[in-house]
């Protein structure tokens, strides 16, 4: 079947660098002209660092995986989509492992000597080895007893991913919508949430009797099902098509969340999201979300 859409591949190196910039548009040109595609117009976004390639790829015959198998160890990440429906309204994002570095639940743990139990459970729920909602019931139940004063330790341990202030700030200059969506805990998520200046904040929270945690969270849990539920609300309530939201994730309770939107990146993510998403962002910062939006610098 013929396909006369005009379709966008997006290329980002990890730094403005001219030698890799021109490796890569000519490693993308040989690689369109050996696949009987001719390229319409080519956009920079930001000089030897970022371009958009726009052509038409009538009898799909283009295939990004492929495309990636011809690059040299190039720190470099793509975005393959409809040019059409590239103007964004909503960014939908995870929180830990994707906007901050730390696993929150992890950092708690170690406060009760109960870190590395934590992390294992956490790494299962992770892979999509160990159903989230029963991962989650399972690190909290071991949280049982810690204070409250803990939680103020974990936000002073927060490290932002690089490119995470740069991102929102250039969001919200363009008038785009951000949503924290996280399987975290108030309020390290509304700490994360007020840093980086994000609208709307859903995330779980601790079942607390005086100043201890009791081993629970209030329902309901913010897990894939959640997440997924949560995409067809905004979208109602927003009055959207889901072409019009990006949705930004690493682990695989997140996946429902990325299938359910028009544009899904997979950030640093987890072996299983990655073999389900092609748009990946694994060598550079969170800041390559806004070429991949056709947001130039």
């Amino acid at each position: 079947m013929k396909n006369d859409k005009l379709v966008v591949l997006t290329f980002v190196l990890d730094e403005v660098d001219k030698i890799n910039y021109n490796n890569v548009s000519k490693i993308i040109k040989n690689f369109l002209h050996s696949s009987d595609i001719k390229v319409n117009k080519i956009k920079v976004l930001k000089t030897n660092k970022a371009s958009d390639f726009f052509f038409t790829d009538k009898f799909n015959n283009f295939n990004l995986n492929n495309l990636k198998k011809r690059l040299p160890k190039i720190k470099v990440d793509f975005c393959f989509q409809d040019s059409s429906q590239r103007k964004k309204k909503i960014l939908m994002t995870d929180m830990d492992g994707t906007i901050i570095e730390n696993e929150t639940l992890n950092d708690i743990a170690n406060f009760l000597g109960k870190g590395e139990q934590v992390k294992k459970i956490t790494e299962l729920g992770l892979r999509g080895r160990l159903d989230f909602s029963t991962s989650l019931e399972n690190r909290v139940q071991l949280l049982k007893g810690l204070r409250l004063s803990s939680l103020e330790e974990a936000k002073r341990i927060v490290t932002f991913m690089k490119g995470a202030k740069k991102l929102f700030k250039t969001l919200k200059n363009n008038k785009i919508t951000t949503i924290l969506v996280s399987g975290g805990f108030k309020p390290i998520t509304t700490y994360v949430k007020n840093y980086l200046k994000i609208d709307y904040e859903y995330s779980n929270t601790f079942g607390i009797t005086g100043d201890l945690f009791d081993g629970t969270s209030i329902k309901p849990i913010v897990n894939a099902n959640f997440k997924e539920k949560l995409v067809l609300k905004i979208i109602k309530e927003f009055n959207l098509n889901k072409n019009q939201i990006v949705g930004m994730g690493d682990a695989a309770n997140d996946m429902n969340m990325l299938f359910s939107v028009g544009l899904p990146i997979a950030y640093k993510a987890q072996d299983i999201v990655k073999a389900n998403f092609d748009n990946q962002i694994n060598n550079t910062d969170l800041s390559t979300v806004l070429y991949f939006m056709g947001i130039s610098d």
